[in-house]
């Protein structure tokens, strides 16, 4: 047979072909599976429209990073820590527990607007610290305890409070409404929501206090890699000001009120 040129030169092309298709499948990023929040607004809610702050950025970081294949799972606090403990996600954000030793924790903890709320009334102004709502019946999400700190876990598992915890965020609001419980422990903006928009009443009549030693909940990878590449353009986001921008957008469409020295993503966690 007869080899010719011609021929030489379209096994050379063909050859480079498959070889370029063999670097583009092995440069391909993975496919990823997130374990996300459940509760709006700051994640994706069933029958709400728009989409959770949280799951915006995480997405909008990926994406820049090359990761086109991303599933997000909404789970609550629990399921969200059994689906990374089983290896069924990737990533898991408001990862409330410690993380596993084996995985890798950003940089950044997503921070909730979570504070002390009440009722205005004659003892609310009064309250300074923890131990000043003893005698009182307090209620929070699940998980809350080992979120706050140990002074917090202790106080709620003293006789001196009557405490529980809850899945369901808007049963707490509806409690603290109707005057079931004394204090509702949580995300000022969730609360500011449902109260505001949802329930007709109004927010003016509550107080907010800031008394809890919160650092917020962590961000965990199952790969190393991919952890770096999501801290590094987490960070030129925030270094840009175009978080700020997705954020004040984000509070505008779910008319929220401004929060001008709040940071979602605290940069404390401990590699």
């Amino acid at each position: 047979m007869r080899i010719t040129n011609k021929s030489v030169s379209g096994r050379l092309m063909l050859t480079s072909i498959l070889l370029c298709a063999l670097c583009a499948i092995a440069h391909a990023k993975p496919a990823l599976t997130i374990a996300s929040g459940n509760f709006a607004p700051y994640f994706k809610e069933e029958n709400v429209d728009g989409k959770g702050y949280f799951d915006l950025v995480l997405l909008k970081v990926l994406q820049q990073e090359g990761y086109s294949d991303i599933r997000l799972v909404s789970l609550n606090n629990d399921a969200i820590k059994r689906y990374f403990i089983n290896d069924v996600a990737d990533i898991a954000i408001n990862y409330t527990a410690l993380p596993p030793a084996n995985s890798f924790p950003s940089i950044y903890r997503v921070k909730f607007l979570n504070r002390i709320i009440m009722h205005k009334n004659q003892w609310s102004g009064g309250i300074k610290k923890l131990t000043d709502l003893n005698g009182l019946t307090l209620a929070s999400f699940t998980g809350a305890s080992n979120l706050f700190g140990d002074e917090y876990k202790a106080y709620t598992q003293s006789s001196t409070i009557t405490y529980f915890e809850t899945a369901n965020q808007q049963a707490l609001n509806k409690l603290l409404h109707k005057k079931k419980i004394d204090v509702r422990i949580g995300d000022y903006l969730m609360f500011y929501r449902h109260t505001a928009h949802l329930s007709g009443l109004d927010p003016n009549d509550y107080v907010s206090l800031n008394l809890l030693d919160y650092q917020g909940s962590f961000i965990v990878f199952n790969n190393k890699k991919i952890r770096d590449q999501f801290d590094h353009a987490l960070t030129k986001l925030i270094q840009s000001g175009e978080i700020k921008t997705i954020t004040q957008n984000w509070l505008e469409f779910y008319n929220l009120p401004t929060i001008v020295d709040h940071s979602f993503f605290s940069a404390t966690a401990d590699r």
